[in-house]
């Protein structure tokens, strides 16, 4: 990411923690509907619309029934059909559909990561949608391909630790700045008989929680153009960053809960609201089911501590949830008509509010944000950033892959740095194939 893309991401973000603290002031300039066709009305859009994603976040589900709900009071004539899957088999999902002809309408995902999907010219271009000129300036390259826009963000995420005050209050423990301090802080805690962070490492969403936390923040600022070089048949082995990232995953592991191996995110973000651990290692896009297991909770966040010169860290952040538009839907003037809705002011603002993140929508405040998103909008705000999403990741088969062998090295304890790298290239070759 070059500097002009870092500075773009700050101010994207320091506007964000400035609003979290602010009144929503309803339709302002920008905020007002906006159609594909002037000439097209609710009353006259019809069709089944279909939508497919792999949302599993209570807050996240909530949200988006929330979201479809308020769609269909104003497109009464429009039928919307959701459906979930897993995300470990999405792609493969997706393109069974698109394939036997039972495409969907609008695919959750980030287009950097299905970005086969768009070179496949099975999504849409919206760069001309009006609706695309509500979207922060600076996340609108985690959505373009090629200077193209592909998807609609609705929130940016953060990658960081949560912390419950309490526990780290009982046991006079501060906020770590450093690798060695965040150590200490979990040994201390294992030694007071208290489980350090929580994971569950049965799904792809904890997996990539955890190890994008350690990695997409300072190691990945030495290695933005990782993707595209692993792709093109640079072996991992070459990468001091990645290694380092997974020593430090490895570590951390003996401060996990004992049964990281057999449950997922959702029971890990249960045991942390619960106060079974005093840390969860998580995107911010966990905030709001956490909240939800404990509304009360007296819980705090700080960025991740990767390096032991406390100014060289970094906090990883990244548009999150991001819809696209299939291209020759059946029903596009319904799917105009969802994205134009999602990216109105009042509907993103509910969004942010029930999932508990940031706006990726100009303009959009929330008031209800909870402690913890504050603290750091704050610490995005004010720390060096790492958007790791505007550069390019893994699409396709690389991207199953990748996430398949990180599981692998997350479950098996006995898979070194070395054998992480020597499974990986041998993989990612046979996916050239």
């Amino acid at each position: 990411m070059n500097k002009t893309a870092r500075m773009a991401t700050k101010t994207a973000l320091l506007a964000a923690v400035t609003a979290a603290c602010m009144v929503f002031p309803g339709f302002a300039a920008g905020g007002k509907k906006i159609t594909g066709n002037s000439s097209d009305s609710a009353q006259n859009i019809s069709g089944d619309l279909n939508i497919i994603h792999y949302l599993t976040e209570t807050a996240k589900l909530k949200a988006l029934d929330d979201m479809v709900a308020g769609f269909k009071t104003e497109y009464p004539n429009v039928k919307v059909d959701v459906e979930s899957t897993s995300m470990d088999n999405y792609q493969d999902v997706i393109k069974l559909k698109i394939s036997t002809g039972d495409a969907p309408d609008i695919i959750f995902g980030s287009c950097k990561t299905y970005s086969d999907l768009i070179t496949s010219g099975n999504i849409e271009d919206i760069s001309n949608q009006p609706f695309v000129s509500r979207i922060a300036p600076g996340v609108l390259s985690n959505v373009q391909l090629n200077g193209k826009v592909y998807g609609i963000p609705l929130d940016e995420m953060a990658n960081v630790v949560f912390y419950n005050k309490d526990i780290f209050a009982r046991y006079g423990l501060k906020i770590p700045h450093t690798y060695s301090e965040f150590i200490a802080v979990c040994r201390k805690l294992q030694q007071n008989g208290v489980t350090a962070c929580a994971a569950g490492y049965q799904d792809n969403i904890s997996v990539g929680a955890n190890f994008y936390t350690i990695f997409f923040g300072a190691p990945y600022l030495t290695s933005e153009n990782y993707a595209a070089e692993l792709i093109g048949g640079k072996s991992s082995s070459g990468y001091p960053a990645l290694a380092k990232s997974l020593t430090q995953w490895r570590e951390i592991m003996q401060y996990q809960n004992t049964d990281r191996k057999t449950i997922d995110t959702d029971r890990a973000e249960q045991k942390f609201a619960n106060g079974e651990t005093g840390m969860i290692i998580i995107g911010t896009w966990g905030l709001g089911a956490i909240m939800n297991y404990n509304p009360k909770g007296n819980f705090g966040g700080f960025m991740y501590p990767s390096e032991e010169k406390e100014t060289d860290n970094a906090i990883p952040v990244a548009t999150d949830d991001t819809w696209m538009l299939v291209k020759n839907s059946q029903n596009r003037k319904a799917a105009l008509a969802f994205c134009e809705y999602m990216t109105r002011k009042d509907v993103n603002a509910k969004w942010c509010a029930t999932t508990s993140q940031l706006s990726a929508i100009s303009g959009v405040t929330v008031d209800t944000f909870p402690v913890p998103m504050k603290d750091i909008a704050q610490i995005a705000a004010q720390k060096k950033a790492a958007n790791w999403l505007s550069v390019g990741t893994f699409s396709g088969q690389y991207d199953t892959t990748w996430y398949r062998v990180l599981q692998d090295y997350a479950i098996t304890d006995s898979l070194s740095v070395a054998d992480f790298c020597k499974q990986l290239d041998k993989e990612f070759a046979a996916a050239k194939k």
